[in-house]
């Protein structure tokens, strides 16, 4: 081969291998993206974020609902409790689509969430203030 050819194929490898690393480059920066947005719906106890992949357990830790609430929910007894399955294994054993199964889970978050309000959240005191319960105290004190 010519000293021409070599150059132009391996200017056309070296193209390639550039064009491939920026098309990796941009799924990953949208991978990140889609993590990040599907955290901070998490974080925000968004229930749309509840997804087929996800199990019974990893649910109640993740949305701060009882297991077995969902399960009852779900009407899964106790002596069927699947620890390990997925809602679209769970989908399949209960012959419902996966679908069903999740709008099923957050229905029964979003209830319980009704049932049982989160407690208000008190703003942190600042260190070195006292607490309300030790301002009452010195209160007690001074009389």
């Amino acid at each position: 081969m010519s000293v021409r050819v070599k150059f132009v194929f391996v200017g056309v490898l070296l193209f390639l291998a550039v064009g491939i690393t920026i098309i990796a480059a941009m799924a990953t920066i949208q991978a990140i993206q889609g993590f990040q947005q599907q955290n901070s719906l998490v974080k925000a106890d968004d229930v749309r974020t509840v997804s087929d992949w996800m199990t019974i357990p990893y649910i109640a830790r993740t949305y701060h609902v009882p297991e077995d609430y969902l399960y009852r929910w779900l009407h899964i007894t106790s002596m069927q409790k699947p620890v390990h399955a997925t809602l679209r294994s769970l989908a399949a054993r209960y012959h419902q689509t996966v679908n069903n199964m999740v709008r099923s889970v957050q229905m029964a978050i979003q209830a319980y969430r009704t049932q049982h309000p989160p407690a208000r959240k008190t703003p942190r005191s600042i260190p070195g203030t006292p607490r309300p319960t030790e301002m009452q105290e010195m209160g007690r004190q001074r009389l």
